[in-house]
């Protein structure tokens, strides 16, 4: 029997889709009423923890340099005092406690290069006494996902921005379907002057999408794995166009989550970021790294995984959106 039922799963794509999306919408698309729908809403917001948030265009802020790092400690320190630490980290986006072949995964949004590097040199230093082992990717893009927006970043912008901008990028993030009245109200403002500077943020591509945020999916096994290739051959991108197959069709019959929850190409330490959701860890590692190392058998393939526990900072990204629409497809070819 499954536990959630079409109408649910339906609702809650056109919520990932558009958080702001109307009750009268949903109805017509979900074949019942916006009292019911309403209903439906309320009982997915409890059952899964759903947090109604942004997701942004980094690089339209002024943070231009993405980074996740991979982090693992022979000696592991006290959860609480790692929160802390990352807490007053500004640069840090999200993080993720893990257990299996590291630690830790931190995402990492910054405006300069080298306040980048000080800083990472600087988190090393902080995590040495547990000895750690730090490994920096340079994220350029997310084939698919994103990474929730923390408060603490709103604060890091350095761009220009009109007035009261920020203060709605604020609001929306920390609940993306807040009506255009609460908004004026809070902004104290009129409404005309929110829909006019909501409209402006859109247009201009720093709100790409109003979206959720899910706590607590039913699948709960989440595995986030980092992976490399020391070899390639002439028929790399064919093997790649076959691995990306499997990511865009495994979620035909529509979960209630995507499966796949981010796919990141990487440059530096790793080439490539997955984070994924099954109901077991068997499960997990045989539609992921198993399958993954019978396709790239000439490449030198090596992949380290490990199961998120929890987010210490930020919140997870879990969501459902139609992935053949949405996956970003980058041929190596295309680009040499």
């Amino acid at each position: 029997m499954e536990l959630f039922s079409l109408r649910e799963k339906i609702i809650l794509r056109e919520l990932s889709n558009d958080s702001r999306a109307s009750l009268s919408g949903m109805s017509k698309l979900a074949g019942c009423s916006y009292v019911t729908v309403s209903k439906i809403i309320n009982k997915l917001i409890e059952k899964l923890d759903i947090k109604f948030v942004l997701e942004l265009d980094f690089a339209r802020l002024g943070f231009l340099q993405r980074h996740v790092l991979m982090i693992k400690f022979s000696k592991k320190p006290p959860r609480e005092w790692v929160k802390e630490l990352l807490k007053n980290e500004h640069t840090v986006d999200s993080a993720y406690l893990t257990s299996g072949q590291f630690d830790l995964v931190i995402f990492v949004v910054e405006s300069d290069p080298m306040k980048y590097m000080l800083w990472e040199f600087l988190l090393t230093q902080k995590l040495s006494e547990y000895g750690v082992e730090v490994r920096s990717s340079v994220l350029p893009y997310l084939s698919f996902g994103y990474i929730p927006a923390p408060e603490t970043l709103f604060d890091e912008i350095s761009i220009k921005m009109k007035k009261g901008d920020i203060e709605l990028l604020k609001l929306l993030n920390s609940n993306s379907r807040l009506g255009f009245n609460d908004l004026a109200k809070q902004l104290k403002t009129g409404e005309s002057t929110v829909r006019y500077k909501l409209f402006r943020l859109v247009k201009s591509g720093i709100i790409k999408r109003f979206t959720i945020a899910v706590q607590k999916p039913p699948n709960s096994y989440a595995i986030a794995f980092f992976e490399q290739w020391t070899r390639y051959t002439s028929n790399f991108e064919e093997k790649a166009a076959q691995e990306r197959k499997l990511t865009m069709m495994i979620d035909e019959d529509m979960p209630l989550l995507n499966t796949f929850q981010i796919s990141a190409n990487l440059s530096g330490s790793f080439g490539n970021f997955t984070v994924a959701l099954f109901g077991s860890q068997e499960e997990a590692l045989e539609n992921t790294i198993e399958f993954r190392q019978k396709i790239y058998k000439t490449e030198s393939y090596s992949a380290v995984h490990a199961r998120i526990i929890s987010p210490l900072k930020g919140l997870l990204p879990f969501r459902n959106l139609d992935i053949k629409n949405n996956y970003n497809v980058v041929k190596w070819e295309s680009h040499l």
